[in-house]
């Protein structure tokens, strides 16, 4: 069977050079061996004084409060000394320091507890050389430093066994397991901060959407008995209804917010034509417009037939643009919507004659969180949910949501999505 000192990988070589690297000579064991005597007679001495110490703290004496066990401990240590301040220091004494040092280890006591208690031999020794060389400094300076080299080799190997012990893997191991508890509570914390406030959400939703669902139906109803839209009251109760819509809008819009940084926003792709969805909205949103008083056109609109696209969320992007268009430019602006194909691409754009869109709201499509309402050429501009839907949807059906420069004063978004 391996001893330990070979499972550590310490053979006589390695043993020379350690007690080569640490200065201890030749002359140093003569020096430590020829105070065997000495050395025996303060032994009890500094067995006692070491135990003080190690009983005085709670964090070393948990380990011993077996008095049997501390008998024999004090019998171990006493022996130990001796030999360590007079050897040999030999295979056998590299063998039993590693396995003292390997027991600690395996009991988890700390390493800075058990070095430390080396503290109290070198003191206690230092003081006793001292006194019996009180007319010979340099003799108990001598002595001292011999003591000191024998002090450190057996620091090396202790530390070499608890290395070796795997004290290093299991702290780690602890930490890892703390560190993993940690997570856990904080990631059971946040799915309960999730319920609710997507318990929250749902209670919100609802509260909005029933009242504004029968507003719309009434108003639905009501333009079916005065269905001449240009006068009133059809033009009031038409108005009604696209504020209605554009209110569910908002709600939709508030609802992607809050449920995408938990996941994607949901993709259902259908055949459908863009140009028919952007046709429909740009209707559903004209009395709107006309409250307003804004102008809204339809430019160019050519045939841009789609497979992979979401009808809902392509909806919902341009119905989003106009609205904005309508909120965030001056009454008497113009808007002109536009829808083509181009190569593998479905171009639409909104365009305005407005003052321009402020460089605050331009960084809503990169970070929402940095809007501030602000007024800026007779148009509220606030810091909606608008743009960072767009932007989020476009990415979701892997398109773009681009700011280019306008032709003419104001601002022009242009939506590219994959036909």
């Amino acid at each position: 069977m391996a001893t330990l000192l070979e499972l550590v990988g310490i053979d006589a070589e390695a043993r020379a050079r350690r007690m080569e690297f640490l200065g201890i000579t030749e002359e140093d064991r003569s020096l430590l061996g020829a105070q065997a005597e000495f050395v025996e007679s303060i032994a009890d001495g500094m067995v006692d004084v070491f135990y003080r110490r190690i009983l005085a703290f709670p964090e070393t004496r948990c380990f011993l409060e077996d008095p049997a066990l501390v008998t024999r401990l004090k019998a171990a240590q006493r022996a130990h000394f001796i030999q360590l301040c007079t050897g040999p220091y030999d295979e056998a004494y590299f063998e039993s320091r590693l396995r003292v040092g390997l027991a600690h280890a395996r009991i988890r006591l700390e390493p800075h507890l058990y070095l430390g208690g080396y503290l109290v031999q070198i003191d206690y020794v230092r003081q006793c050389f001292l006194e019996r060389f009180r007319g010979e400094p340099d003799q108990a300076e001598r002595c001292t430093r011999a003591f000191g080299k024998i002090i450190m080799l057996d620091i090396a190997l202790a530390t070499d066994a608890y290395i070796y012990g795997g004290f290093v893997e299991r702290a780690t191991a602890d930490v890892r397991a703390y560190e993993a508890a940690l997570a856990n509570e904080a990631l059971e914390n946040k799915v309960r901060e999730e319920e609710k406030r997507e318990e929250l959400l749902r209670m919100v939703v609802h509260d909005i959407r029933s009242p504004v669902t029968a507003m719309m139906a009434t108003a639905r109803a009501a333009l079916r008995r005065y269905r001449d839209v240009a006068e009133s009251p059809g033009k009031q109760f038409a108005l009604v209804e696209a504020t209605g819509q554009n209110v569910l809008h908002i709600i939709d819009n508030m609802v992607s917010h809050a449920r995408a940084p938990g996941g994607e926003l949901p993709l259902v792709a259908e055949p459908f034509d863009v140009s028919e969805v952007v046709s429909a909205c740009v209707s559903q949103l004209m009395p709107f417009a006309q409250q307003t008083g804004h102008t809204m056109v339809v430019s160019m609109l050519a045939p841009t037939p789609s497979t992979q696209l979401d009808k809902v969320l392509v909806r919902r992007v341009i119905s989003n643009l106009l609205v904005n268009a309508c909120r965030h430019t001056p009454a008497g602006s113009r808007i002109e919507v536009g829808c083509v194909r181009d190569g593998d691409w479905c171009r639409v754009v909104v365009a305005d004659d407005g003052p321009g869109l402020p460089a605050t709201i331009r960084d809503a499509l990169k970070d929402p969180g940095s809007l501030r309402p602000r007024t800026d050429v007779g148009a509220y501009v606030d810091s909606g949910l608008g743009l960072p839907f767009c932007r989020m949807a476009c990415d979701r059906m892997g398109g773009l949501l681009e700011l280019q420069p306008s032709p003419r004063r104001g601002t022009r978004f242009v939506v590219h999505l994959p036909a």
